[in-house]
């Protein structure tokens, strides 16, 4: 698959704030998988991991920040364009973008639907570990501390488990770019949480992203 138009469905009742925050959403989702989860190369590698080992990562600016650069990385041609968007019952968004992250979004999205309540334990799980370090440091007085090795094997064992949950398999090349668990873990939380928002129009039948491109069956 390369470049292609993907429909996304549309139904039920829908309200202006949706109009941004499902497109946004689904862009931010797309890029981040786009850089980190596909066989796609980002136009500057470099400068992602210039954020991955530079951004304090202490409060929610660098995450903000951090899909700013990954957007800006996908490749022009691939970067997610309305081509028509028709509201009716059933309705539609059409977009042209890389077909392969978008398919891996929409399996994503359909994994946190079918389970959610499981994955958003584990994922509580995960920000209580966060939570904690970030208690400890700010005890401390200090940016960052220095993780004990139980500390390194919690927030690696629970985003493990959040990227088995999610369908995110590269997340060993993630920890490699990152060289910090707890960072991984901050972004994976940030992409699931994203990843949940659009979940929650697939459970509410407001939009459906399907798991194969129109031609495709």
């Amino acid at each position: 698959m390369d470049a292609g138009i993907y429909r996304v469905q549309m139904d039920g009742r829908w309200h202006l704030k949706d109009l941004y925050e499902f497109p946004h959403t689904f862009e931010q989702v797309y890029a981040f998988t786009y850089c980190f989860d596909s066989d796609l190369s980002p136009r500057d590698a470099e400068r992602i991991n210039y954020a991955l080992e530079n951004y304090p990562w202490g409060g929610g600016y660098s995450i903000v920040n951090i899909y700013t650069v990954l957007q800006n990385q996908v490749e022009h041609e691939y970067r997610p364009r309305i081509t028509e968007i028709r509201y009716a019952s059933p309705g539609w968004i059409d977009l042209l973008l890389n077909l392969n992250p978008a398919v891996q979004v929409a399996a994503s999205v359909a994994a946190i639907a079918g389970s959610i309540t499981t994955v958003t334990k584990c994922y509580s799980a995960l920000q209580r570990t966060i939570y904690n370090i970030n208690s400890e440091a700010a005890k401390a007085k200090l940016e960052q501390i220095r993780l004990t090795r139980a500390q390194i094997q919690e927030l690696q064992g629970l985003t493990q488990d959040l990227a088995n949950y999610v369908g995110f398999q590269r997340l060993d090349e993630l920890n490699q770019r990152t060289v910090s668990p707890l960072v991984t873990a901050k972004l994976l939380s940030a992409h699931f949480r994203r990843l949940k928002t659009l979940a929650e129009y697939a459970v509410k039948g407001k939009a459906f992203l399907p798991q194969k491109p129109r031609d495709e069956g």
